[in-house]
């Protein structure tokens, strides 16, 4: 954990770094959609795994589905759906680090100890697990499809959770770093202004 923490925190310091693990996840976002879209054209549906309303009566409606060529095309995005979960989450981690790092104030320095910017791969490891139970899903007899199918909606339902909870942080680590910048101007303004009157003193006396 703390080796992965402090990997994280190196990456947030090098420009380089940051632009790298910017540019993987846009990658990874692109790949993803675009096989998701290959899926899409020969069955008409979404996959599951991008269904955040999906039910288990859906799921077992759209099973018939996964079948041919629509089953070699999901394979192919469940491959890469193990990928991008964990650049997107290293991408997260590396951004809260950033957003920690350049706000002053100490009190937020000690999330960095605490390990908080690698709160966004749990939601990474939630994302694997649906992964794993729909696979399961596809390659078990009908008799157990319903505990695949409770395991897979569960771990969805974890993930989007952690997609929500990674949103809000993310809004207020942005909304604190502005207020932290707006203090340090009011700061150097009041303190600009103080000089003056210092000056103007002296010289009067």
């Amino acid at each position: 954990m703390y080796l992965l923490n402090r990997l994280v925190l190196t990456i947030s310091q090098k420009w380089w770094a940051l632009l790298l693990v910017f540019i993987l996840n846009m990658t990874a976002f692109t790949v993803l959609f675009s096989l998701e879209d290959q899926f899409e054209t020969i069955s008409n549906v979404p996959v599951f795994d991008t269904q955040n309303e999906l039910t288990a009566n859906i799921l077992i409606q759209q099973l018939p589905l996964y079948r041919g060529d629509a089953r070699s095309a999901y394979l192919r995005f469940a491959a890469f759906d193990f990928v991008f979960p964990l650049v997107a989450g290293l991408f997260l981690s590396v951004l809260w680090a950033l957003l920690l790092r350049l706000n002053t104030w100490q009190g937020l320095q000690r999330f960095l100890l605490w390990n908080l910017p690698l709160f966004p791969l749990v939601g990474t490891a939630w994302d694997w697990l649906e992964n794993v139970s729909l696979l399961i899903l596809l390659n078990t007899s009908p008799d157990s499809n319903q505990v695949w199918i409770e395991s897979a909606l569960f771990f969805k339902r974890l993930k989007l959770i952690w997609l929500t909870i990674d949103g809000a942080i993310t809004g207020l680590l942005l909304t604190l770093l502005l207020l932290n910048g707006i203090y340090r101007l009011l700061q150097r303004h009041t303190n600009s202004v103080a000089v003056i009157v210092n000056t103007g003193d002296n010289s009067h006396g």
